[in-house]
């Protein structure tokens, strides 16, 4: 694959260093031209400024510049730095004074400002030079980290998924506003589809519209058909579009972001540069897609990937044009700032494997015998099914009679060999009214072998996302990873890759800061719904299930090994989003509650809320029951329930909201402000709004104190503590 990634020009990071501050009067010249006016100049920077990656003496300056009029040539930019909003107070640059921007990088420009003050506010501005005057960008602000031994509390803005398409980014416009040192984005910062029909509207103002359409990747959910980035222009397409949303350039313009990417950078639920919007159905791989979707991300996102020498920084991120995938590109890393944090960002979808439950597994197929579980498991599931080998069991009739009729029972004829459940064939064959099979198989036949076959994790369909990545069964879920586990030395469930792991673990437990907090893309507390006692459900439903398999609760081995290493490092936190809604806990490992974490999981700024998108996953699937659809619309009470405890360590919950939360980390605790925005806010445009924005927010405090390991709420000015006993903070 690298063949492929030598052919993309990445961008070139810049490296200025500050020298000293200068006087107005050394920037001016009679001679100089004119300036442009605001309006002028914004057609040559549609994309504003942005910064990022802050540390102690240095933040990366971004902008895209370009002529409009001639946007094939490349364009000469200068960097004003100073100590004021005015940019009168400058601040002198050694290096290169101009540079230069090309098409060959979409007209982005990344420069890294070295030697800076520490806990310092710096203003800049990017000014491109031409005939009929100078244009100059807006002013942005930034901010550098504290120095190491400062012993002030750091405050930042946790985001994450942005939907562009028929929604509108209030959330971004209100963090703009905020005083915080930084933006901390976990992933989904734009999305890879225009015109989604499950998540997206198909017309209206506010939608991606591809200069290429020919080159994108045209996909279908029922009747509706819609685009998804594919090629370079595409996914710059994206970005271009996002970021000319005047709430977004606020943000930017206001504070430095700290980025990592989640799947729809690159593609929904991926792994590696595996697609899976086809469920199996085809090989998804997409090298030449998974490069255009990082070389775009590369180009738009302010990272710093400058070696650095400084031990005192872990850094890891790298950007290697001649490399080979998957480690040609790397984004995690770690900041510190003053004594009392550091905070590690991981990447969870690069090197991920893939997901547990193969898309394309046939449901009657057998996956794990009762000799499996007698091995793997403390004792043995009472709920495994009698199955056959289908082509020797009664001399291959039923073989014969399921391949005769595969295309009717939504089965490729092969997939129809080995161990087969007897449940499932009985089922098929019941579903064929009018066509001459074999009796049925009886499954009370105490010869016959048992097992746990794919449509005991809830799958009923054989190119299916349900009962692989979404509402699975927890018990042969979790006697299926086991098996995998243990088949391949836990490498089934090694999300970071061998490096990443090794320096995520040595980073945390090796840090001195005061609070550690992980940021990452994804959920690591579990989220269990258990039907067991619920008449309404159907029968076969009548368990524990997970909502999930495509985030940690699909990798539970890995997790529990995880929350020890954290575990013992101490005064962890944990960060993430993906899931666009609000959820916070103290996840453990099962019977050991002294052994675990702090989490909070932030909602979307624009995005579906889990809620809504449970319920459109389900409708629309045609595979789940009414029943349970319409138990998604109590969905809290399920996963809060006192009385089954699936999910004893969920302390807060709130799935219908978009937002985002504010994390101040001090000497002795850490505060979680959680700012939660009505969905129908996110519907309506800026213009048509009838409040002040501020009053549109709702907000819960939350706090972890160090060495606790507890998480607390604030109720009327006290503190009450989460009670994983009695499911209630006292």
């Amino acid at each position: 694959m690298s063949h492929l990634h030598r052919r993309r020009n990445f961008l070139k990071l810049s490296v200025l260093g500050a020298t000293a501050a200068l006087p107005t009067a050394c920037y001016r010249d009679a001679l100089d031209p004119p300036t442009l006016s605001e309006e002028a100049s914004a057609r040559f920077f549609p994309q504003s400024v942005a910064s990022g990656d802050p540390r102690p003496d240095s933040v990366v300056l971004w902008v895209r510049a370009l002529d409009p009029d001639q946007p094939e040539l490349a364009s000469e930019v200068e960097l004003v730095l100073a100590f004021d909003e005015g940019l009168n107070d400058r601040v002198a640059l050694s290096g290169t004074g101009v540079m230069i921007t090309s098409a060959d990088t979409d007209h982005c420009l990344m420069v890294q400002v070295g030697r800076l003050e520490p806990g310092t506010t710096y203003y800049y501005r990017f000014l491109y030079r031409q005939l009929n005057g100078v244009a100059q960008s807006r002013v942005g602000r930034t901010r550098t980290a504290p120095k190491a031994d400062s012993d002030e509390a750091v405050r930042f803005a946790v985001m994450s998924c942005q939907d562009y398409v028929g929604k509108y980014f209030h959330v971004a416009r209100h963090i703009a506003e905020q005083d915080v040192h930084f933006v901390l984005h976990l992933g989904d910062y734009v999305y890879e589809t225009t015109g989604d029909p499950t998540f997206q509207s198909q017309n209206g103002p506010r939608r991606v519209t591809f200069s290429a359409p020919e080159e994108a990747l045209e996909l279908a959910r029922g009747d509706a058909t819609f685009l998804a980035a594919q090629s370079l222009s595409n996914y710059r397409d994206l970005y271009k579009t996002y970021r000319s949303d005047p709430d977004l350039q606020a943000l930017h313009e206001s504070h430095p972001i700290i980025a990592i990417w989640d799947d729809h950078e690159f593609s929904d639920d991926c792994h590696g540069d595996v697609s899976t919007y086809l469920d199996g159905a085809k090989d998804e791989a997409s090298p030449r897609r998974r490069a255009a979707a990082d070389q775009a991300w590369s180009e738009y996102m302010p990272v710093d990937y400058t070696p650095r020498s400084d031990d005192s920084q872990s850094v890891a991120s790298k950007l290697d044009k001649d490399g080979e995938f998957p480690n040609n590109f790397t984004i995690y890393r770690s900041f510190v700032f003053g004594q009392h944090l550091e905070l590690v960002l991981t990447d969870l979808r690069r090197f991920r494997p893939d997901h547990l439950v193969p898309e394309d597994a046939p449901p009657g197929a057998v996956f794990l015998t009762a000799a499996d579980a007698a091995e793997l498991l403390e004792e043995a599931p009472p709920d495994l099914v009698p199955y056959v080998d289908l082509e020797s069991f009664a001399d291959g009739a039923y073989h014969q009679a399921l391949t005769e009729n595969a295309e009717a029972i939504g089965v490729t004829p092969e997939a129809l060999t080995g161990d087969y459940s007897a449940v499932w064939i009985n089922g098929a064959l019941a579903a064929l009214p009018g066509v001459d099979v074999p009796d049925p198989i009886d499954v009370e036949d105490p010869e016959l072998p048992r097992g746990y076959a794919y449509h005991s994790l809830l799958k009923s369909q054989q190119f299916s996302r349900v009962g692989s990545r979404y509402a699975l069964a927890v018990r042969p879920f979790e006697a299926l990873a086991a098996k995998r586990w243990k088949e391949s030395d836990g490498q089934s469930e090694n999300l970071m890759g061998k490096e990443q792991r090794e320096w995520f673990l040595s980073t945390v437990a090796d840090s001195t800061r005061t609070f550690k907090v992980w940021g990452t893309e994804i959920c690591f507390q579990s989220r269990h719904v258990d039907l067991t006692e619920i008449e309404a459900a159907p029968p076969e439903l009548r368990t524990l299930i997970s909502i999930s398999a495509e985030d940690w609760d699909g990798f539970p081995n890995e997790r529990r090994a995880l929350l020890k290493e954290l575990s013992a490092a101490g005064n962890v936190l944990v960060l993430s989003g993906d899931l666009h809604c609000f959820f916070a806990g103290t996840p453990f490992v099962d019977g050991d509650e002294d052994t675990r974490v702090v989490e909070l999981t932030t909602s979307s700024v624009s995005s579906t809320t889990w809620k809504d998108g449970i319920g459109s996953t389900l409708s629309d699937s045609g595979m789940v029951p009414a029943a349970v659809t319409a138990l998604a619309q109590n969905i809290e009470l399920l996963l809060g329930n006192t009385t089954r405890r699936p999910n004893p360590h969920l302390a807060y919950q709130n799935l219908e909201s978009n937002g985002y939360s504010v994390v101040e980390v001090g000497p002795s605790d850490v505060l979680m402000n959680v700012h939660s925005l009505g969905t129908s806010y996110v519907a309506t445009p800026p213009e048509d709004l009838r409040q002040d924005l501020d009053d549109l927010f709702e907000r819960e405090i939350f706090r972890t104190r160090k060495d606790s390991a507890q998480l607390e709420r604030e109720d009327k000015g006290e503190y009450l503590t989460w009670s994983r006993a009695e499911m209630s903070f006292k």
